[in-house]
């Protein structure tokens, strides 16, 4: 199996637990017969919108480069500049930071058990990622150690 075919293994993985995330929550909303909390609501409505701005911001920066795949394409560049320059993988961050809005909006407190799943998963995916990465780019490694991989300022 080619390393781009067990990329997109990665990828549907990746959006099933995505979609465990979301559905979960909705369910949990649903059937919870919970009393919300505006504030929490309110939370979480932030978070979706950073996150939605961010992710925008990520795709109009890295445009055309851009793939869930974690094997980079030939064309590829490393981008070190920017929201780069603060996370290795700012995408990922913004999957999380949507995923825990939903959630807060949604008040589904027992779905953060598959967003910390979800977390896990991505870090092993990053993972991978970032072996691709630097058999591609001879200065991955160097920018590894001034960038953290994932949340800005802590991991």
């Amino acid at each position: 199996m080619t390393d781009k075919a067990k990329g997109w293994i990665l990828v549907i993985i990746q959006f099933v637990l995505l979609t465990a995330v979301l559905l979960t929550s909705v369910y949990e909303f649903k059937y919870s017969g919970r009393a919300l909390m505006p504030v929490v609501h309110y939370i979480g409505v932030t978070f979706i919108l950073i996150g939605a701005l961010l992710f925008t911001f990520i795709l109009i920066s890295f445009g055309q480069y851009m793939t869930p795949n974690p094997v980079p394409r030939d064309n590829t560049i490393l981008r070190t500049t920017g929201i780069y320059s603060i996370v290795r993988h700012p995408m990922y961050f913004t999957v999380l930071v949507l995923l825990l809005g939903v959630i807060l909006y949604f008040q589904a407190f027992y779905s953060l058990i598959w967003l910390l799943i979800a977390f896990v998963f991505l870090v092993y995916k990053i993972s991978k990622e970032e072996e691709y990465l630097a058999k591609k780019f001879p200065g991955y490694n160097t920018y590894k150690k001034t960038t953290k991989r994932i949340i800005p300022f802590i991991y």
